[in-house]
């Protein structure tokens, strides 16, 4: 499960890479900011995400949203 990641092929697919990187950073930043002691495990999975898929946090919060959402589904 350790694909490479496709290289962008111009400057604008990139640009939109590094925006999506930078909104996932922004959004994981929020979740680990909390301290809601309900949502401990939560920020533990997305650490653990984000330590699986260095440079990638868009991967890594995808994974993170895929594993809570079949938790909470069973």
């Amino acid at each position: 499960m350790s694909r490479k990641p496709k290289a962008p092929v111009s400057i604008s697919e990139e640009v939109a890479l590094l925006e999506l990187q930078l909104q996932a950073l922004e959004i994981i930043e929020d979740i680990l900011r909390s301290n809601d002691p309900a949502e401990a495990e939560a920020r533990e999975s997305l650490r653990q995400q984000v330590a699986r898929s260095p440079g990638q946090p868009q991967r890594a919060l995808l994974v993170h949203m895929l594993t809570i959402r079949r938790s909470n589904l069973s």
